[in-house]
């Protein structure tokens, strides 16, 4: 295991911190890779009737996976605590506790989102002319939402342990299944919607086995039993769900709000789903580089607090932040230029005369604040980390979910349009970047008391 694993309480901090970000990074371009295809495949095949079906749904799955997410990172921190310490029993009975939650509870959302899909869409209030198209794709998506659950728990375990190339590995395959599946299933047999739906979840069910079986592969080489043999440990179910509840609470809320949002977005029409999916599809690239910094700094702060390295911990994060920052910064510019270019990728010529000039005015007024979407996520992944989940929770209802819901009450009535709903997300992202900024500086000042205390 030593091997193929990452001591990030050690050596140069920006070599190590590019070393383990990097294929999380790539990780997550791979992973839109694939979203992104669906959508061109789709729009090509289907027009934008079947985009906007892709798109009025999409903050929708982001309720069970976010929330399993937010355990996971959870289990994250509590693993790389046990790996900075070398507290080995702790560490593998660990791993198989997380790994049976996200088993237990991954069948239970398949479950209840395929029973629930009406009740959802209605929700959502998806226009009548997407309707039977969006309730097929909804039903076939949540029948498998249970192995991305598996493998982003799985995932999240490996990074605890320092290993963020192998989770890449098994997306490159994932990526490709896809894809192949898509040209198969949407533009081979004409199955629409359905057919995208299928091929994301057949690609990610042989994802999750694979990157159980890696799993399986670590415990046997350290004379551990195999992952599949699930164990609940009440100690470390507390813990995870202690420091993983919060966070799984605060994940949870960004689709709330942005499901009001959405919701408000498909009651202007399909020329607007679609411009809104197009924009979402292309800023994706700023939340995937925003979001691997998080649970790298969450890897390499838990890590060094359980090393009780109080002072490396602080200049990591500054690092990482740094990195995060630049980063989106330059993807930034690229959006605010080049989406007219890129917009005609996701619609059929017939289409773009209308959607992409509503893209390419909603990305110029976003661009410009996406930097401070990167500083809350690189400074909340880091507080966590120092063992407080509580207040990055309240930060993120208050600054985000509260303020969106609010706006959008009572606000958008006044004003009706698309440019309102931007700035009501520009709001957000200021005030939540603004608020990380001064949380980790006063859990900056206390931090090595912190880590002495464990």
């Amino acid at each position: 295991m030593k091997k193929k694993t990452l001591n990030l309480t050690q050596g140069n901090i920006f070599t190590a911190l590019l070393l383990f970000v990097a294929p999380i990074i790539l990780g997550s371009l791979i992973q839109q890779l694939y979203i992104t295809a669906d959508g061109v495949i789709v729009g090509q095949f289907n027009g934008k009737s079947g985009l906007a079906a892709i798109d009025s749904v999409h903050t929708l799955f982001k309720f069970p996976l976010n929330f399993m997410n937010g355990l996971a990172a959870g289990a994250t921190i509590m693993i790389s605590r046990y790996y900075g310490a070398k507290d080995g029993e702790s560490l593998h009975c660990s791993i198989r506790t997380a790994y049976t939650v996200s088993v237990v509870l991954g069948l239970l959302c398949s479950i209840a989102g395929v029973l629930m899909t009406p009740f959802f869409l209605d929700i959502m209030a998806v226009p009548e002319d997407i309707y039977a198209e969006t309730a097929a794709y909804t039903r076939v998506y949540f029948g498998g939402i249970w192995a991305m659950i598996l493998f982003n728990m799985a995932s999240g375990i490996l990074r605890a342990l320092g290993d963020s190339k192998r989770p890449l590995y098994v997306l490159l395959l994932c990526s490709a299944l896809n894809i192949a599946g898509d040209l198969l299933l949407v533009g081979g047999f004409r199955l629409g919607v359905r057919g995208a739906a299928a091929a994301t979840v057949l690609a990610q069910i042989l994802s999750a086995v694979y990157t159980m079986w890696l799993l399986a592969e670590i415990e046997r080489e350290e004379g551990q039993k195999k992952i599949w043999h699930m164990h609940f440990c009440k100690e470390h179910m507390l813990f995870m769900v202690k420091i993983g509840f919060p966070l799984a609470l605060q994940a949870i809320l960004f689709p709330v709000a942005n499901s009001m949002v959405q919701a408000s977005v498909n009651s202007m029409g399909t020329d607007q789903i679609a411009a809104w999916g197009i924009c979402d599809k292309l800023d994706m690239l700023i939340w995937l580089t925003a979001d691997a910094m998080s649970p790298a700094l969450t890897t390499y702060t838990a890590q060094n607090m359980g090393a009780q390295k109080a002072e490396r911990v602080k200049r990591g994060v500054l690092v990482g932040t740094a990195m995060s920052a630049v980063c989106v910064a330059v993807i930034s510019v690229i959006l605010f230029f080049a989406t007219d270019i890129m917009g005609h990728w996701f619609v059929s010529a017939k289409d773009a005369g209308t959607v992409v000039p509503l893209s390419v005015r909603y990305m110029k007024l976003m661009a410009p604040f996406f930097v401070f979407y990167a500083l809350a996520e690189s400074f909340s992944g880091a507080c966590c980390s120092m063992g407080d989940t509580v207040k990055p929770m309240l930060i993120t209802l208050l600054c985000t979910c509260l303020l969106r819901v609010i706006c959008i009450l009572a606000i958008l009535p006044g004003y009706r349009s698309m440019e309102c709903i931007v700035w009501i997300y520009i709001a957000s992202w200021v005030a939540m970047g603004t608020a990380f900024s001064v949380l980790f500086y006063i859990r900056g000042r206390g931090l090595k008391e912190a880590v002495y205390k464990g």
